[in-house]
Order: structure tokens, then sequence, then C-alpha cells
């Protein structure tokens, strides 16, 4: 039988890298199911991040519910940014064989994480969010009930998921970037 595994992964984790050189990931993003982007949505995903012009979908989050149920049903590793709105779905996907993972950077590694925002050109606005929430979801990480992946300096989330016994197949994978 095939893995399902679904990655709730920190920004900055790795999720585009795996998905760019192993075959068997899907990385999805949910800015755009969520988010109306307005005169913005052109931008590349990373400039939208932190974009302070925005409105909230009326189908959001049912909308991505639905897109994330059927891939991960097809997909091996499904990747998603890690992000409380998402919690309310997990327990649905677990029970129907889906293999849940938190994936998050060690606690003492946060300027790391701020370098790697500020090296892919995100907002600063993105980046002082982040810079505020990520003690919040090392707890949330820690507190949680499914399986854990911590990112150890020098190591990248590949690293983390091998730990745990996540299998890839070399070559491309699929992003829905829009």
């Amino acid at each position: 039988m095939k893995q399902k595994v679904l990655v709730l992964a920190y920004p900055g984790a790795g999720k585009t890298y795996l998905a760019e050189n192993f075959k068997n990931v899907s990385d999805l993003e949910f800015q755009h199911y969520r988010w109306d982007y307005g005169e913005h949505k052109n931008l590349p995903l990373e400039q939208l991040k932190g974009c302070e012009k925005k409105s909230v979908k009326p189908e959001w989050p049912d909308n991505f519910f639905k897109y994330l149920e059927e891939v991960t049903q097809k997909s091996e590793i499904t990747l998603v940014p890690m992000a409380t709105s998402l919690f309310p779905i997990l327990d649905h996907l677990h029970k129907g064989g889906v293999r849940i993972i938190f994936a998050i950077h060690d606690r003492n590694l946060l300027e790391d994480v701020l370098k790697i925002y500020k090296k892919r050109g995100n907002k600063e606005k993105f980046i002082e969010d982040r810079r505020n929430d990520f003690n919040k979801f090392q707890d949330l990480t820690a507190s949680s009930k499914f399986e854990k992946a911590y990112i150890h300096k020098g190591e990248h989330l590949y690293d983390a998921l091998v730990r745990l016994g996540v299998k890839f197949k070399r070559g491309s994978g699929f992003k829905n970037y829009f």
C-alpha cells in the first residue's frame, strides 16, 4: 500500500525544494484559496505573503479542505504550510488513513529561519508575523497528538522526514502555486 502523508510545515522548512526534487511530493499553497488579492493577485507568491490588501474569500476554508482531501488521497506526500486554519480537517484526514506530521525548525533556530525569509524576498510584515508566531507554533507542535519532525541546525525538511521513515522518489513533484 502506498504511503499517504500530510506534512504541515512551518514556512521556510523546505517544502518547495521537496516538490522540485521528488516526484511523489505535492506542495500545496492555500493563499489563493483563502485570499482575494484584488489588483495584487499577479505578484509572486513570496511577495503576496504578508500583503495587507486582501480579503477572505467567502468559500474559505471549505474550498481548500475539499482540494486538500482530494490531493492527499492521490499523492504519497502532501505538504502544506503550518496554519491553525487547517487544524479542523486533520482528524478527518487521519481517520481516512493519512499520516499527519507537524514539521518545524528547532526552537533555537528562529534567527536562521528569519534569514531564509529575507533571502527569498518575503515582505517585512510576513517576517515580523513569523517572528511573533514562531514560539506559538512550537507549542502547538509540541502539544499536537500527531507526529513531529524537528529540523535541526544544518538540516532540511527532507532530513527530518527521512528520520521518521518517509520515503521519497527522485524526480519532479507537483506545486499548485498560481
